[in-house]
């Protein structure tokens, strides 16, 4: 008898230790995940292309601001701008979501997002696209915004670009749910340039025509609290995890898909830091075919 009181007694303690203990250890995950989502990152990345047939090409991709109206947000987009602006790449790209929220009293004005990232410069200089909170927002102030900073936005137009002696096809797309292979041909000239492809939702990658040598998108925000051993908890895209993060070859088009730099719909992130995606594109080296040994007969 003495033995099971001293056993439940125990049990007992035990319990309430773990009562105790869980609002401290749930505060303590709650308080990481909050600093996490307040890191800037840097990923440098190589990424090698058969399509690019140009001198390596160095190319900053920031996504997914989410800048809010409080002065901490501003002030955060401030260093972002540093922190690309340091890293000095050839050509800098926005693919959308710069403001938080889906009221004008959540986010920065159109004009406080576009007055920072003019700080922004490169050599072959800095070009967006819209994303969906901008779309929810009413996107004619973030044009006009945009334009009066010299920020081209690309929505569904592409430019040529010199790098080095040479030119290439730099194409933003737009509108993720209803783009058709019409829109695309539309889009990418059927030239012999390299192209590069910008826009918001990867999604529609799933119909990208090749070759495209590099194409970057966001919005999936890497997940944004990714578990281990199972992965992003949520996915914001009809593809589920296809394009969750990072390089995705498909045939000829070689893809990549940032974590984005801000959160959305809480302020959280858990193993999926925000990042600057600093990539330099470079010409994939052909395969070299192994050498034919003869084989000699045996006498």
């Amino acid at each position: 008898m003495p033995k099971k009181r001293t056993r439940g007694r125990w049990f007992l303690r035990g319990f309430g230790c773990g009562v105790l203990l869980l609002p401290l250890l749930v505060g303590a995950m709650i308080f990481y995940m909050r600093h996490e989502a307040k890191r800037i990152t840097v990923t440098r990345l190589d990424v090698p292309s058969a399509e690019w047939t140009l001198s390596p090409l160095k190319v900053a991709v920031v996504a997914d601001f989410h800048i809010g109206p409080t002065p901490e947000a501003v002030e955060r987009l401030g260093k972002i701008v540093d922190a690309v602006n340091a890293e000095k790449p050839d050509l800098i790209l926005l693919p959308g979501d710069f403001a938080a929220g889906v009221r004008q009293d959540q986010a920065a004005t159109p004009e406080t997002i576009a007055g920072e990232l003019s700080r922004l410069s490169a050599p072959l200089g800095v070009y967006a696209v819209l994303g969906n909170h901008e779309r929810w927002l009413g996107k004619e102030g973030f044009v006009r915004a945009f334009a009066a900073k010299g920020i081209p936005l690309l929505d569904d137009r592409s430019v040529e670009l010199e790098f080095d002696g040479k030119r290439f096809r730099l194409a933003g797309a737009s509108d993720a749910w209803t783009r058709t292979p019409e829109a695309w041909e539309a889009l990418l000239s059927k030239d012999s340039l390299p192209r590069i492809v910008m826009t918001h939702t990867p999604d529609i990658f799933s119909s990208m025509p090749e070759p495209v040598a590099l194409a970057v998108a966001g919005h999936t925000h890497g997940g944004q609290i990714v578990l281990p051993f199972y992965g992003p908890v949520v996915m914001s895209s009809r593809l589920g995890r296809r394009y969750a993060y990072g390089l995705v070859r498909e045939g000829r088009n070689t893809v990549f898909v940032t974590r984005g730099i801000g959160t959305s719909i809480v302020p959280l992130r858990l193993f999926c830091p925000p990042e600057i995606a600093v990539l330099t594109l470079k010409e994939k080296a052909p395969a070299v075919p192994e050498p034919v040994v003869p084989i000699r007969a045996t006498p």
